[in-house]
């Protein structure tokens, strides 16, 4: 057993205890998102909600081709569960490599949204640069999110 060092969650480094008040918010964020939005996908702030029907599809052809929220219940579900599991991971294995990890995870899943939310939403401002209503509540604008992130990162880098 390695010595631990107290924040919140015992860890073998010195981690920040916002950093850990950090993981715990992603856990309750991301863990609640995951559940509301594959129990029904309108609740997604950021995805395409409704019915669409694949290309080739001809009038008269079966319903096979038309889905209904096809990238919510999918990429919610993962990404929710997927961000929840990484962050847990960290606090509950509390290594260096375990935040760094989670930290990978997050920093890429939001750092993708914002691209792609500026690319391709029509209204990205809305969400991306202006704090904006959640299924759960009033949140700060998305690019905020990378900010902390990086900040995040940067402590669980320099702690000794």
């Amino acid at each position: 057993m390695v010595a631990s060092h107290n924040g919140l969650f015992a860890a073998e480094f010195q981690v920040h205890t916002l950093v850990q008040a950090f993981f715990i918010i992603q856990c309750i964020w991301t863990g609640v998102m995951g559940t509301l939005v594959t129990y029904d996908p309108t609740f997604s702030p950021i995805n395409d909600t409704g019915s669409f029907v694949r290309k080739g599809h001809q009038e008269g052809e079966d319903k096979d081709r038309v889905f209904v929220h096809p990238n919510v219940r999918g990429a919610w579900s993962v990404r929710g569960g997927s961000m929840f599991l990484v962050a847990a991971g960290a606090l509950f294995f509390g290594t260096r490599e375990t935040y760094l990890v989670a930290m990978a995870a997050i920093i890429w899943r939001e750092a993708y949204d914002s691209i792609e939310m500026f690319l391709y939403m029509k209204d990205w401002q809305k969400i991306l640069i202006k704090p904006w209503m959640s299924p759960i509540g009033p949140m700060p604008p998305l690019l905020s999110f990378n900010v902390c992130n990086a900040l995040a990162l940067w402590a669980i880098l320099k702690a000794d």
